[in-house]
């Protein structure tokens, strides 16, 4: 991996180290969902399913260390999902003994019975232990991602992205300017697509939202090896776009970077713009101020979905602890467990809400996020009018069309009212 870190961007602040403890809450979340999740297979008569559900085990368990915000830190990262996943293991065969011998009178059975049973969770022990760290091993890309924030652009540039000429670069860029408008996607495959429209870049990728920035946001790019890919991160070193040498267009893309003075790591000596780059991004008139801040939820209402989050976990484990199994046919089996799920899952979502519902405010471009993390970008030259409907702030473009729904329970209104106001949209 290369050794060439740019930390001239950034700037330390304690949010985003993150907390110890609260990653050690979300990875025993994480593990409690899992062992739920593989007894309802268990119970289903899926046994198969529910053995080889350790194998993502560290997965399910890393992504709730990042959802609860844990510390940023490698050995804490690893040190606390890898015991988590350890222990998911354990827990789920100590439940699949008690079930067992629920189901089965320890009386009826003799020595060589009881030799048998302990050589058979010995064997199930280390094989989903076994499963477990190479699930957490093969998918510890994203927590290292994470954990080592710093270097986390290098980390997926330099992770297997395809094959060996995947991500070949160029040996020369083109002498001719970029134009205005294109776009780099698969030569042969569709999928993920950049559009570059002046100093703007939508990414496009399939069963995702597009995600939309500007120049004035990349802080750098990092470029991978043959088999890696291209990424490009903003200023608290979080990946903006990924792309790989081999996409139609990637060239332009790389000559427009380098005319946008974006620094790259390891530019090839071969690079060259055609022309000087060109100042960079326009800003609005010195007359208006740029404006910078975001708004959250209320302290009350973050504390609310919270709360609901951990009643539907709680509520999911209760039930699955009072329900009796063995009694109820295949059917009614099958009908909890999707209930189970779905009460799990909200609990999840309420979870997640608190954390990902904001708008974003940098100089006239909005940004907004609902609660369920849909993400609407557009300029403040964009808004003729705004009106408060059934507990949400409804923002619409000069035809009344929706630009976006803002939360009404959103921190210091206030400052979005004048923030409006100035720009002469009436509240």
């Amino acid at each position: 991996m290369s050794e060439y870190f740019d930390t001239s961007h950034n700037e330390i602040s304690p949010r985003l180290q993150g907390s110890l403890l609260r990653g050690i809450i979300g990875s025993i979340v994480g593990m409690l969902v899992c062992i739920l999740a593989s007894l309802l297979f268990l119970l289903c008569q899926m046994e198969s399913f529910s053995i080889m559900l350790q194998l993502f085990a560290g997965l399910v368990i890393g992504w709730f260390y990042r959802l609860f915000r844990g510390r940023r830190a490698k050995t804490a990262a690893f040190v606390t999902v890898g015991i988590c996943t350890i222990l998911t293991s354990v827990l789920w065969t100590v439940s699949l003994v008690l079930l067992v011998s629920a189901a089965v009178s320890p009386a009826r059975l003799t020595k060589p019975d009881w030799d048998k049973l302990g050589s058979a969770i010995r064997t199930l022990l280390l094989l989903c232990s076994g499963l477990g760290l190479a699930g957490f091993f093969l998918t510890r890309r994203n927590l290292l991602a994470y954990a080592d924030w710093k270097k986390g652009p290098w980390h997926i540039a330099y992770a297997n992205a395809g094959g060996a000429l995947y991500n070949l670069l160029p040996e020369k860029l083109p002498v001719r300017t970029p134009p205005t408008c294109f776009a780099v996607h698969g030569r042969f495959t569709p999928g993920s697509r950049i559009t570059v429209e002046g100093s703007s870049l939508r990414w496009t990728r399939r069963f995702r939202k597009d995600r939309l920035f500007f120049a004035h946001d990349i802080a750098g790019v990092v470029l991978g090896p043959s088999n890696g890919c291209n990424v490009l991160y903003d200023n608290n070193y979080q990946v903006l776009v990924k792309f790989a040498g081999s996409m139609e267009h990637a060239d332009l893309l790389f000559l427009w970077l380098l005319q946008q003075n974006i620094p790259m790591d390891r530019t090839p000596a071969a690079w060259s713009s055609p022309i000087e780059a060109g100042p960079g991004p326009q800003r609005s008139d010195p007359s208006v101020p740029q404006r910078q801040f975001i708004l959250g939820l209320k302290r009350t209402t973050r504390i609310g979905f919270t709360g609901i989050g951990w009643f539907l976990l709680l509520l999911g484990a209760a039930l699955f602890l009072a329900i009796d199994f063995s009694a109820l046919a295949m059917t009614e089996r099958w009908a909890i467990a999707l209930l189970e799920l779905a009460v799990l899952g909200m609990g999840i979502i309420y979870l997640r809400i608190q954390r990902v519902c904001r708008v974003e405010i940098d100089g006239e471009q909005i940004r907004a996020v609902s609660r369920f993390g849909r993400t609407a970008e557009f300029s403040v030259k964009d808004v003729s009018s705004v009106s408060k409907s059934m507990g949400w702030i409804v923002l619409y473009d000069r035809e009344w069309k929706t630009l976006a729904k803002l939360d009404s329970c959103l921190e210091h209104l206030d400052m979005l009212k004048e923030y409006f106001a100035f720009y002469g949209v009436k509240w």
